[in-house]
């Protein structure tokens, strides 16, 4: 649908978000504090001043049908019911600012939408609703179908009962065409979220070549909500950010191969996938068993990573590790990747980071690697082959060597075929025996030298676009739990079940980071940190309590610690909350100047700190012990 909708919201980002073809179902998600709510009252206004009977419906459309009425904070003029006489008024506030009173008018008004919530009710809840007109009064009144007296919505109904009524009401009322829904998921149980969800799908389409059909405008923070079917639901998701401008996938912004990979990948796309909508720094990974096992280090190490807004998600593959990694850039998601040491030499992921990153392009550069990068990993990769070629038809009488000489043999039988499979072998080893493979072929030591220094420069190069990548193998060379043959791991779900069961019975943190200690500084580097600086702002706090005591000293209004510690304006019995001054730590001098010595509590920041003061000591003298 062409719907030219231009949206400023100055106070949030700078510029105009500007967006023509539109879905039957449109989404508009991001972070709190992003200006999902302002953006939806500007579309509310465009679409109304476009021809469309909007309506939009609030997150806060249950004002007035709370259960308690709160009169210290509010008082509800809803208390006896609707009042008859002004139900021209609530019409009026309800479709201004989208409150759900206008629900129950309707219902009144209405029979055939009357008729559709009752079924649903008795059906689906065991539950009926009477609209009763009583001293002036609609008042919606409910009782359970298998016994009870009848009791009122407004004071007795949960609040997930009155959403999927009001939500419902407005969805088969037909005097409008196009729905906005704030957060319909509030209060609703994830199975109902699914069910209004397919209800919606049901009648969406185009008002104006369909009548009957509804356009709609769906703003929220559940994985529920988000139902991708095809590529086209794609496009029309905004994903909204803090001091950025909304985003949105363009057409021309996939090619060929991302969207046979996206196709492929979307009948399994569920609520974990979608999880990279709503997170700020979402971390992907191949498969399950990485997210399971990368997701447990975390927490038994005490790495909260949704502080900062991460998720680890898997998406299958290193195909889909790169379209991922290219739906973020174009959506501004700042994502982070782990991926296996393979996926910097095979797969789509290596041409998406250098084809479409500049920072990593420019860090390729500067290393001296030049701006051709697939021919520059081609060279690596030769120099690769000419170690295995070396090395292949030596003997070795240490046992790890000739095991890999052993192996090397055996693909050699069909070395065209089988050159990954080579270079693998030659790369694993290398990062495990290479002093051991150089004992072996010395004349190679130059190259095996060279090898290791370029790749790891590779690596680093690459993690300025947020891609982290295992550089001696894969997740799995790292468990503890099982012995790992690193150049054939075979029965890997057996290995990830032993493995994390291992990290779920240990509890000592200090152990795990010793037991990970190869594997956990890479993971640790991959999500962005938020660290709560208590010390910091201690500090501040302390700042003004040190000011206070010199200026009460100053008046003479403090004497010794006792007067420090019943002095008004010193304040202590609230400071004394988090900091301690006992007897001998304030020492003071007929001439005004004094020493003081203080405590941080331990229970505030974890251990305890010492600060000494005097009537000289300036804010920025201000240190802990």
């Amino acid at each position: 649908m062409n719907i030219p909708i231009k949206i400023q919201i100055p106070q949030v980002w700078s510029g105009s978000f500007e967006k023509n073809e539109w879905n039957s179902i449109n989404y508009i998600v991001g972070p709190n504090g992003t200006g999902k709510s302002l953006f939806s009252n500007q579309l509310f206004t465009q679409l109304i001043g476009k021809g469309y009977k909007t309506r939009l419906l609030s997150a806060e459309r249950l004002s007035g049908f709370e259960k308690e009425n709160y009169t210290y904070f509010t008082n509800s003029s809803l208390n006896d019911g609707l009042n008859l006489s002004r139900l021209s008024n609530y019409k009026d506030y309800g479709q201004r600012y989208g409150l759900s009173t206008y629900a129950f008018i309707i219902l009144r008004e209405r029979l055939d939408v009357r008729i559709k919530i009752e079924a649903l009710l008795s059906d689906l809840f065991r539950k009926t609703i009477r609209l009763v007109e009583e001293g002036g009064f609609l008042k919606p009144k409910m009782q359970n179908i298998d016994g009870g007296e009848e009791y009122g919505l407004k004071e007795q109904e949960c609040h997930g009962m009155k959403e999927i009524i009001s939500l419902l009401t407005f969805l088969y009322d037909d005097s409008n065409n196009c729905l906005i829904f704030d957060e319909p998921e509030l209060h609703l149980h994830p199975q109902f979220q699914s069910f209004f969800l397919n209800e919606i799908r049901k009648i969406a389409g185009d008002p104006v070549s369909e009548p009957g059909k509804k356009l709609f405008f769906i703003i929220t923070h559940s994985p529920y909500f988000i139902d991708i079917r095809n590529l086209e639901d794609l496009q029309h998701i905004i994903v909204c950010h803090n001091h950025q401008m909304p985003t949105c996938i363009q057409e021309g912004d996939l090619d060929s191969q991302d969207k046979y990979v996206l196709k492929r990948f979307l009948p399994r796309f569920n609520t974990h996938h979608k999880q990279f909508f709503f997170s700020p720094n979402p971390v992907f990974v191949e498969g399950y068993t990485d997210q399971q096992i990368i997701t447990l280090l975390f927490e038994k190490t005490g790495q909260n990573i949704a502080a900062s807004g991460s998720s680890v998600i898997d998406v299958g593959g290193k195909d889909e590790l790169a379209v991922f990694y290219k739906l973020c850039n174009k959506l501004g998601i700042n994502c982070r990747i782990i991926a296996d040491y393979d996926a910097f030499y095979r797969g789509k992921l290596r041409e998406e980071v250098f084809s479409n990153n500049n920072d990593i392009k420019q860090a390729f550069i500067n290393d001296g690697f030049g701006d051709d990068v697939s021919k520059s990993i081609g060279e690596l990769q030769k120099i690769s082959r000419t170690i295995s070629d070396e090395l292949m038809t030596q003997s070795s009488s240490d046992p790890d060597v000739a095991k890999v000489i052993t192996r090397l043999v055996e693909l050699y039988r069909d070395s065209e075929k089988n050159n990954s499979q080579i270079l693998d072998v030659i790369h694993l080893s290398l990062y495990r025996l290479k002093d051991k493979i150089v004992g072996t072929i010395p004349q190679k030591k130059d190259d095996i030298n060279s090898y290791l220094v370029r790749h790891q420069k590779y690596i680093e190069c690459i993690k300025s676009g947020g891609i982290y990548i295992i550089p001696s193998g894969e997740l799995e060379h790292f468990f503890k739990a099982s012995t790992i043959d690193y150049l054939n791991i075979t029965q890997k779900d057996r290995l990830f079940e032993a493995e994390r069961d291992s990290i779920m019975n240990t509890y000592d943190a200090k152990q795990i980071k010793v037991d990970y200690q190869d594997i956990l500084p890479l993971l640790t580097e991959s999500i962005p940190h938020i660290e709560v600086d208590m010390i910091k702002h201690i500090r501040f706090t302390i700042m003004d309590w040190v000011q206070k005591v010199q200026n009460a000293v100053e008046r003479g209004e403090v004497k010794d610690i006792a007067s420090l510690k019943n002095n008004a304006r010193v304040n202590y019995n609230l400071y004394n909350q988090i900091i301690e001054c006992n007897d001998g730590n304030f020492m003071i001098w007929e001439d005004g100047s004094f020493v003081c010595t203080i405590r941080i509590r331990k229970n505030v920041i974890g251990e305890e700190k010492v600060l000494k003061f005097t009537d000289k000591t300036t804010t920025r003298e201000i240190k802990f012990e």
